[in-house]
């Protein structure tokens, strides 16, 4: 019989071997962890876990303050989010699928566990106003600011990850068509356009503020030639999102806004979905709901009872 341990170092080979992201693998050892701690160092036999061993986990996470046992966060009086434990328990449902799939287990005690639901929550995004504050911030007459200024437009035109847009290279920024090219979730290459404004601000980027590349072909650069990191990326963001009096200003917020200010222009749902990288309408149809400025709008123009007489 295997023990957890064990069968997490199977796991971790396997899925390497698989192709799957480190994004994947972690985010599914590090769930396994919390279970195991849970759990206790006397239930690390794969075969002796049951359902009720994850749904004692999940009312567990609903009870415990955020933060708790962090290494680097304090504690805080709210708990831990609705969403955030749903993951921990797709993530522990999809390790003991896999250990199902590979037959180190008969059955898959998981497999009836249903995982808690999730609040719907309406995506926070910015106004058009927002956004141009936001990219009026950077002193584009220095190289350090200009690029910041790109970096801020790219954001918003593509709807790009964070990680999609800092992994980008040169051979990546198609200038002539207005295309960039990058690796989404599992590797899936995806061509997302861009336009004019961007293009412009792209191109002289490149050719005026750019630093010389030192042992890299990564497109943003630092001052000193070097990659510009997701991290210092999303400090940037943050950092000029303070300027404009913005809070909450990150980078996948500037995904959501772009994404909705897409649909408030006239795009649809199908090339948003495209655009996003999503595999299913489903996960993108949820951008629809956002515009309910624009469907109070709509009604003030359009309601039927202020239009009757009497």
């Amino acid at each position: 019989m295997a023990t957890l341990s064990e069968a997490l170092t199977a796991y971790r080979i396997c899925a390497q071997a698989e192709g799957k992201s480190p994004k994947t693998i972690r985010w599914i050892t590090t769930s396994m962890s919390y279970f195991s701690d849970f759990l206790g160092p006397d239930r690390q036999d794969i075969d002796d876990f049951t359902g009720n061993d994850l749904r004692q986990f999940i009312i567990c996470l609903q009870q415990k303050p955020k933060f708790l046992n962090h290494p680097f966060n304090k504690p805080v009086k709210e708990k831990i989010s609705a969403q955030s434990i749903e993951t921990y328990a797709r993530a522990i449902r999809a390790f003991f699928g896999y250990l199902y799939r590979e037959e180190m287990i008969k059955s898959n005690p998981m497999q009836k566990v249903k995982m808690p639901k999730v609040p719907k929550i309406a995506v926070p995004t910015f106004s058009q106003k927002e956004i141009e504050t936001l990219i009026a911030q950077p002193d584009k007459k220095t190289d350090t600011g200009f690029r910041d200024y790109s970096l801020l437009l790219t954001f918003i035109d593509s709807t790009a990850r964070l990680s999609e847009i800092a992994l980008l290279e040169e051979d990546d920024v198609d200038m002539e068509n207005g295309y960039l090219r990058v690796m989404g979730k599992g590797g899936k290459e995806r061509y997302l356009p861009f336009g004019y404004k961007v293009a412009r601000a792209l191109l002289k980027y490149k050719m005026k503020h750019r630093s010389t590349p030192i042992g890299t072909e990564r497109f943003w650069l630092t001052f000193n030639g070097k990659p510009l990191e997701p991290g210092r990326i999303e400090k940037i963001i943050t950092k000029y999102g303070n300027k404009a009096g913005l809070k909450n200003c990150y980078p996948h917020k500037l995904r959501h806004t772009s994404s909705v200010m897409y649909l408030r222009n006239g795009g649809d749902l199908f090339s948003l979905q495209k655009k996003l990288g999503h595999s299913s309408l489903q996960m993108t149809r949820h951008y629809a709901n956002l515009a309910d400025s624009d469907v109070k709008a709509k009604h003030m123009k359009y309601g039927v009872a202020d239009r009757l007489k009497g």
